[in-house]
């Protein structure tokens, strides 16, 4: 689904059954929706319980909120929800009609909360005597102007709309007094005011603070285990501790997913230098072994230098050297399996994914070795994550942001790099040595 689903996942819901009053809060919520003129959608998990979808505008796009339980429906019921509208990825409601912004903020540091509204209340010059159980620090633009910025605890329609079950501690940042009718205007406005507000934040109490992203639906479908079946033992087997840590590190990146794209990406480059250089040694080979080879002309010597030419630790410029790690540590069928093995997966890298990479795989050619697909791909997005121009083949490369709707897409490409990652692991493994 192209629009973002705000759901939860069915091992932690607890359906409501489906009783009269379940029905009526149903049937409500769809004539409100109904007459704002806001799309529902009724639609059925595989234990044949029904919900209800409502898509709330954002943009060209729609935020599907789910409704599965009587507290849910209720809670929905309970705030004006038709004078509101999602701003982009972000846990973000604006109404054209009040003229208002609110969204949900974090600290990106492991603070309490009552230690940031410690921080926040000293800090702000305007704020009376208050504790923080009252929190509420307000920066007006001007004595006569309307605009003012309030942080305070996310309100109830806020809580009610986000369904983000971190909401009853979280703050927000509200901005009152706006005149805009358009979604990508109050989206700037929104990203504009936080950006500076945060940075005088930091840069005066230390304390960096984000706006919330949503939390983006994968689906209801459960990921299977990559060993399903298998038993764990006493270790046998033994792996290189760099890769291993910049492994792990990635595997803690779950919220990041350029940094965890990067994490997996240094695995692999961590055996460049080894699989390149088994490369140059095949094609010196060749070329020696060309019976028209000659010491003595000038062009084969050219050759054998062009075998070997150096980048950095390896041998060959850095695509050629990911294809060469690539090419040693990939079973062509085991690839192509890890590929065709999931059907969302398969759909995925079947096509191409606007703002991410303009390269897909080859899946319906079963004679393509996707070896040599995969190694465009990935160094495509490596590129737009790192450079703006750069060592690219093609010359300019757009640049992939952090925090944009296409970094939030990489979670399909992050389980590619974890696969390659794993795969580079085991096949430098050794035998345990104690």
């Amino acid at each position: 689904m192209a629009d973002d689903e705000i759901i939860e996942y069915v091992d932690e819901l607890e359906v409501a059954e489906n009783n009269e009053e379940l029905e009526s809060a149903r049937k409500q919520l769809i004539e409100r929706c109904k007459t704002a003129g806001i799309e529902t959608v009724e639609k059925e998990m595989e234990t044949g319980e029904k919900y209800i979808s409502v898509g709330m505008p954002n943009g060209r796009d729609k935020k599907w909120i789910s409704n599965f339980r009587l507290d849910q429906f209720n809670t929905f019921l309970s705030v004006e929800f038709e004078k509101y509208v999602f701003l982009g990825d972000y846990d973000a409601i604006c109404s054209y009609e009040n003229g208002t912004i609110e969204a949900s903020i974090r600290t990106m540091l492991m603070l309490p909360s009552q230690i940031v509204k410690q921080r926040l209340l000293k800090a702000a010059s305007n704020v009376a005597e208050k504790t923080t159980d009252d929190f509420v620090v307000e920066f007006k633009q001007s004595e006569h102007s309307p605009l003012k910025v309030t942080l305070t605890v996310a309100s109830e329609t806020l809580t009610a709309l986000s369904r983000n079950p971190q909401m009853s501690s979280r703050l927000s940042i509200k901005i009152e007094g706006i005149q805009v009718t358009q979604h990508n205007r109050a989206l700037s406005l929104l990203e504009k005011i936080s950006n500076s507000l945060f940075f005088q934040i930091d840069m005066a109490v230390a304390t960096p603070m984000s706006l919330v992203k949503d939390r983006r639906s994968r689906g209801l479908r459960r990921i299977k285990s990559a060993s399903s079946g298998s038993t764990i033992e006493f270790p046998k087997t033994e792996y290189d501790n760099a890769p291993m840590s910049l492994y792990w590190y990635a595997r803690s990146a779950n919220s990041m997913p350029l940094l965890q794209f990067l994490a997996y990406y240094q695995v692999l480059e961590f055996y460049f230098f080894t699989y390149s250089q088994e490369e140059a040694k095949r094609k010196i080979r060749n070329v020696l072994k060309d019976p028209t080879f000659r010491f003595d002309r000038e062009v084969d010597i050219t050759r054998i230098l062009t075998a070997v030419s150096v980048r950095g630790r390896g041998f060959g410029d850095e695509k050629s050297q990911l294809r060469a790690t690539l090419h040693a540590c990939l079973e062509p069928n085991a690839l192509r399996t890890f590929f065709t093995e999931i059907e969302e997966r398969k759909d995925f890298f079947s096509n191409k994914q606007k703002g991410l990479t303009s390269y897909k795989l080859a899946l319906g050619n079963k004679d393509a070795d996707l070896r040599n697909d995969v190694t465009d791909l990935v160094y495509d997005i490596r590129c737009k994550i790192v450079h703006t121009k750069g060592d690219n083949e093609d010359g300019e490369v757009d640049l992939l942001l952090p925090f944009s709707k296409e970094a939030e897409l990489l979670h399909q490409y992050n389980e590619l790099m974890q696969y390659l990652a794993r795969q580079a692991l085991i096949n430098a493994s050794s035998s345990m040595q104690i």
